[in-house]
């Protein structure tokens, strides 16, 4: 490809790299993982640019990538480990703090910038509620792009971020109100 095919793609791929790089670890419950996926979706991105439709959503197309890029991981991970279990890894797995940090490895993420309680009613909304805020409210995602990334109809978006600012309204309305702020009418 030209150079500047080259400049094109990395100036449109450079913004989304933040967000790749959350859902890699997501996925990867590791840092390092994270970056190599990334890496890895970002080479297959470019290897197959000359085929990506303009019109499209670019941090779909890359999140898809990504995704796709990590369920041959494992599937290959799978193919290659043994049956016999090693002790270091059962004792990795078992872990009640990993465990804890594997389920939301996102969290440690946002404690750096939100506040404990608000960290708190994040944490207590249901999977499928959490994941729609941290990808439109936290991660700047528009509905559409987060219709697509997470595989579900817009509506289904947009009716689940709704239920969930509802329930993070409720639990937080005394914390606001802490700071001035008074609960809508």
């Amino acid at each position: 490809m030209t150079a500047v095919a080259a400049r094109q793609f990395s100036d449109l791929a450079m913004p989304h790299l933040p967000r790749l790089y959350r859902l890699g670890l997501r996925l990867t419950h590791q840092p390092s993982e994270s970056s190599d996926l990334v890496q890895e979706a970002l080479t297959r991105a470019w290897a197959n640019w000359s085929s990506f439709d303009r019109g499209g959503s670019l941090g779909a197309y890359l999140s898809r990538i990504l995704y796709n890029a990590f369920v041959s991981r494992h599937r290959h991970q799978r193919v290659v480990q043994t049956t016999a279990a090693r002790p270091d890894i059962v004792e990795h797995l078992f872990d009640r703090r990993r465990m804890e940090e594997a389920d939301m490895p996102e969290s440690t993420w946002h404690r750096h910038d939100l506040s404990d309680e608000v960290v708190a009613a994040l944490e207590a909304l249901p999977t499928h509620y959490r994941e729609v805020v941290e990808l439109v409210d936290l991660g700047g995602l528009a509905y559409k792009d987060a219709s697509d990334e997470l595989g579900i109809p817009l509506g289904t978006v947009m009716s689940r971020l709704h239920r969930a600012r509802k329930l993070m309204r409720g639990t937080l309305t005394e914390y606001a109100a802490g700071f001035g702020y008074a609960a809508a009418a």
